[in-house]
């Protein structure tokens, strides 16, 4: 904000001073031109004057000459042909004549034109020769008329010249301060955000209502904040994914060797017990087997390993997911449907699916701890040729803010969870060029989370025929 300040108090400083003296230049001109045009206007009438009385010929009489400078407001004189002043109306004009009419006098050309007299008051004198025919005692007449008038008005419009200037300054100067202010808010606004990016703050958006370059490079900065918060959430995401899935290599290797030993000796112990006790075993065996999946489902993570493509019936894999999960569901008190059509296959990765599914209907399961309703239900939806497999429950449901979240950058609403499931399920959505959904259930009230596959209406009925 300092920099906007100081950039202010420059661009202002670079337009006020030119102004200022762009006004004091026209100002000093406007007055040249008025006392120039006040002096020319003195100058015509005394050699208009001076013309009259030398070419109509009347009798240069004292009373005439009197009369005709209190007409004129001017000094009249008349010449002998030696130069000299034989006749004037001011004798005070007489002698100041003498000095400057003989270095008049003394240059060639000098029937008729001006000179200057600079006492006892400032004044302008013509010269107009007389022709000796009309009046053979006088060789020129010499009309003097003072410029301190002139000046006085002069002096008047240099004063109001002034005053209009000044106001014209004022005026100037707060346009052009308003073109500054409104050069720099803008830039001030843009400062301001730069600081605010350099932050960390991603969520901010620039206002700028303006249709100019400042406008568009306020949209880019919006465009590049939007972006950029892409990239971050994708560059966290893919740490955190790697991280993850590091961690995860490590806690493998430490967790599957006890899961095959402890599989081992339950299947052992499964066959020397007798049958009424191997219902229980078997649901050990169940849970050791989720765990395996769980197991895998974290070495998976992050890998991008190639789909295993081969087609599977989906029926039969929705049941086997229904069995596994089975007993788990009922000790919660949740009752689980499935309605997968049985006709329904396509050319998927069966154990990412399977994984993807199970992590479904494990989230599914924890948004109902009082128990409730789960259906896995899997169609063919013939308008946007795509089979889906969808995961539905009763429990709270997931607001637009978390679907959005969920959706961008999945996380663990659990007190313990990282937030793998959604981004396994998401994964493996995406490694068979489908999508995750996540929306509201119509029936069940909760949420429904759908993995769509995309299957051509040609595959479907292939399919559906063998």
């Amino acid at each position: 904000m300092r920099f906007i300040s100081s950039l202010f108090v420059r661009l202002s400083l670079a337009l006020l001073v030119p102004l200022l003296l762009a006004m004091l230049v026209a100002w000093a001109i406007g007055v040249g031109v008025v006392t120039r045009a006040l002096e020319q206007r003195v100058e015509g009438q005394s050699r208009n004057a001076a013309t009259v009385l030398a070419a109509w010929g009347l009798p240069y009489t004292p009373e005439l000459l009197r009369r005709l400078a209190a007409l004129q407001q001017a000094d009249f004189a008349l010449l002998d042909h030696e130069g000299r002043v034989v006749v004037s109306t001011s004798d005070t004009t007489a002698a100041a004549l003498a000095a400057p009419l003989a270095d008049f006098l003394a240059a060639p050309g000098t029937d008729r034109g001006t000179f200057r007299l600079e006492s006892p008051v400032r004044s302008i004198a013509v010269y107009q020769a007389i022709e000796a025919t009309r009046e053979p005692r006088y060789s020129a007449l010499v009309a003097v008329a003072p410029l301190g008038d002139a000046a006085s008005a002069a002096a008047r419009a240099a004063w109001w010249l002034g005053l209009a200037m000044l106001a014209a300054t004022a005026v100037l100067g707060v346009v052009l301060l308003m073109l500054v202010r409104n050069i720099t808010r803008p830039l001030a606004q843009l400062s301001d955000f730069a600081d605010r990016i350099a932050a960390g703050e991603r969520e901010r958006r620039l206002e700028l209502s303006r249709a100019d370059e400042i406008g568009a490079l306020g949209e880019s900065l919006n465009t590049m904040m939007l972006r950029l918060g892409g990239y971050e959430s994708r560059l966290a995401s893919r740490s955190r994914m790697a991280a993850l899935g590091e961690m995860s290599a490590r806690l493998a290797h430490e967790i599957r060797n006890p899961l095959t030993g402890l599989k081992l000796h339950l299947q052992l112990l499964a066959e020397r017990i007798d049958a009424r006790e191997r219902g229980r075993v078997a649901q050990l065996l169940t849970e050791v087997q989720r765990l395996e999946f769980l197991v895998s489902s974290t070495l998976l993570l992050g890998r991008g390993q190639p789909l295993d493509a081969a087609p599977t019936p989906i029926g039969p894999l929705v049941a086997e997911v229904l069995d596994l999960m089975g007993p788990s569901l009922a000790h919660l008190g949740i009752r689980a449907e499935s309605r997968a059509d049985e006709r329904l296959q396509a050319s998927v990765d069966r154990g990412r699916l399977r994984q993807a599914l199970l992590n479904l209907v494990v989230n599914a399961a924890d948004a109902m701890p009082q128990g409730g309703r789960l259906l896995i239900g899997a169609d063919y939806d013939a308008a946007a040729s795509r089979l889906q497999i969808v995961v539905e429950d009763s429990g709270p449901g997931v607001t637009d803010e978390t679907r959005a979240r969920l959706l961008d950058t999945p996380v663990s609403t659990k007190p313990f969870g990282l937030g793998l499931g959604l981004t396994i399920c998401r994964d493996v959505a995406a490694a068979h060029g489908g999508e995750l959904l996540i929306e509201r259930s119509a029936e069940l009230g909760g949420a429904r989370f759908a993995i769509t596959i995309p299957l051509s209406a040609e595959a479907f009925a292939a399919a559906t025929d063998d």
